[in-house]
């Protein structure tokens, strides 16, 4: 029977504790999320700065509108070129006609998978075909690319170059190249002379910029040379890792530094390095990148001026990696939908749908329309722990412990006093 009560208090205790993880009232913000299509399938949304400055990412749930909970995963767009290369061996290279070389490479027994080589030939100033082959056995091959084509060009002041033929993701342990003379500028086939395998991932990053205020300078001194500071409100505190200057001026060569000062105490360099531009160069705008991403709202540049006027600084732009959240309806959505956050205490979600995303995003989300941040009628702060909400409890309690351990000394003084006068009679 008393097994049969515990066990009744767990499970109630269990569905307390879940209905306490998924009550709306845990969040004090929200905002609607519309679909701009109304069937399912894998959707996105870029999160805007307002939602960003109130939240860390892993404290948000998705809900539709009756009030079930949707999986999602946060994408940080940024610009991805990694490239592993695979060892390999080179073999039968030759000259096959009066206009093509080829070669083969061994990438030996069960190669990872790879999808580009990167070729090394002789000469120069030149732009020539090449085409790929790949084999499980160098007897039968399949053509994997026939679009491929090298360039070098080079002049007094510049150079381009491009020697690397992307490809259909493949797992051949042996790959066979053709490169084709350049008709205007070889005389016979070009020789080659290395083949590199290797597997690339590249994806184009996404920004998310904003405008930011451009405040009065002050001038201070940096190292006994005059400088200009600029104190910068970035209205809000988010993910921020460069910002973008527009500047006045024809030509210039000034040392700069950012730094945080979102805690006075502990102001961390941020960035460093020198505002250039060169008569000609023109009014492009100039970018600072930090060293790394900071979650910051206010900062501080200073420019070293010496004995030049102060730099007059037009605009201002930070911006960061966007934020994406990627989500999935199977079926069609219950709308709106509402995005919860603003509460770090609760716990991240660590969803399956994040691990599975690289395999569900096999073409471009469909996207989504966000409303502006609202608060949460139904939120209700988590209480503050009792020795808050009743601060003399604790002395109360202090009181009372001392007065019976006061009571509990006492009454063993007089035990011993009594113990004592009974032995003497002994």
């Amino acid at each position: 029977m008393r097994l049969s009560i515990f066990a009744l208090l767990a499970v109630l205790m269990l569905g307390l504790s879940v209905a306490a993880q998924t009550s709306l009232s845990l969040w004090p913000y929200y905002v609607e999320i519309t679909t701009e299509e109304s069937k399912p399938g894998v959707y996105d949304v870029v999160l805007p700065l307002a939602v960003l400055d109130k939240t860390k990412l892993d404290d948000m749930r998705l809900f539709d509108s009756a009030n079930r909970e949707i999986p999602y995963a946060v994408r940080v767009r940024e610009e991805i070129d990694e490239v592993e290369d695979l060892e390999g061996s080179l073999f039968n290279a030759a000259q096959v006609s009066a206009s093509t070389s080829e070669v083969s490479v061994d990438l030996g027994e069960e190669p990872s998978d790879h999808n580009e080589v990167e070729i090394e030939t002789s000469g120069s100033n030149f732009r020539r075909q090449v085409s790929i082959e790949g084999s499980d056995n160098s007897r039968d091959w399949r053509l994997l690319s026939t679009k491929g084509v090298l360039i070098s060009f080079a002049s007094q002041n510049d150079a381009v170059e491009s020697k690397r033929i992307h490809y259909p993701a493949s797992r051949y342990r042996y790959l066979r190249v053709k490169v084709q003379r350049d008709e205007l500028t070889d005389e016979e086939a070009p020789r080659i002379t290395g083949v590199k395998a290797m597997m690339a991932h590249r994806e184009q990053g996404q920004l998310a910029s904003w405008n930011v205020p451009v405040p009065w300078y002050q001038l201070e001194r940096n190292q006994g040379a005059h400088a200009s500071v600029w104190t910068l409100d970035l209205g809000a505190k988010a993910p921020c890792d460069r910002l973008t200057l527009e500047i006045d001026g024809e030509s210039f060569s000034r040392p700069f530094k950012v730094e945080s000062i979102d805690d006075l105490e502990h102001v961390d360099l941020i960035a460093s390095g020198t505002l250039i531009r060169h008569i000609g160069d023109g009014p492009k705008p100039l970018v600072i990148v930090f060293d790394q991403e900071e979650r910051v709202r206010k900062i501080r540049l200073q420019v070293t001026d010496y004995s030049n006027e102060t730099l007059k600084i037009t605009s201002i732009q930070a911006s960061a990696p966007a934020r994406q959240l990627v989500f999935e309806l199977k079926e069609p959505p219950s709308q709106p939908l509402r995005l919860y956050f603003g509460n770090e205490s609760v716990p991240a979600p660590n969803y399956d749908f994040e691990a599975e995303l690289s395999s569900r995003l096999t073409s471009e989300p469909a996207h989504s329309k966000m409303g502006d941040v609202l608060s949460n009628p139904q939120y209700k702060p988590e209480p503050k722990p009792l020795t808050e909400r009743v601060p003399w409890l604790i002395y109360l309690v202090l009181g009372a412990s001392s007065i019976a351990l006061g009571f509990i000394l006492l009454s063993l003084a007089r035990v011993a006093m009594n113990v004592r006068p009974q032995e003497a009679q002994k």
